[in-house]
């Protein structure tokens, strides 16, 4: 699914070169034009509780995760202009990351994103940097940038 959604999340005028002047205001921009984009093409876009943006692209089975579970997750972490800048499968050879939910330190967003995804379920996530790495970015990461994940529970054991 990630290679149906990701060019509809492809915003021109995101100019990752030019991070470090982007403001909240930019930020706010790119992510209205990406809903609206996902909105015009049939999808159906909700809002967490926190103000993440999510498409369901399938729905999963059984429990969701409790704090101290531990999930397997599989991600690809994307700017909204389609350029990855992070995956499972470049770090596992099985594309599994392994996360114990709530313990783990993560960011916010992707937290929150994990706690709506149950076994099998599939979506994909705009999360605001408010939730991320906010007004100072983090490595690559240019501040007020929102980032998309692709992320599909492949498992789900309960906290022993």
């Amino acid at each position: 699914m990630l290679c149906i959604i990701t060019p509809l999340f492809m915003y021109s005028c995101l100019n990752t070169d030019e991070g470090t002047d982007r403001t909240a205001a930019d930020e706010q921009e790119e992510i209205d034009t990406v809903i609206s984009r996902l909105v015009k093409s049939g999808y159906d876009v909700d809002t967490t509780a926190l103000g993440s943006y999510y498409v369901m692209n399938k729905t999963g089975a059984g429990e969701f995760p409790k704090t101290g579970d531990t999930c397997y997750v599989i991600y690809t972490g994307f700017f909204l202009d389609g350029t990855i800048f992070d995956a499972s499968y470049y770090h596992y050879t099985d594309s599994l990351f392994k996360v114990i939910f709530m313990k783990d330190a993560m960011i916010t967003g992707f937290n929150e994103a994990i706690s709506l995804l149950n076994k099998g379920a599939q979506a994909d996530f705009i999360i605001p940097s408010k939730l991320a790495y906010g007004e100072s970015g983090y490595m690559e990461i240019p501040p007020y940038t929102p980032l998309g994940f692709n992320m599909k529970m492949k498992d789900l054991k309960p906290k022993k």
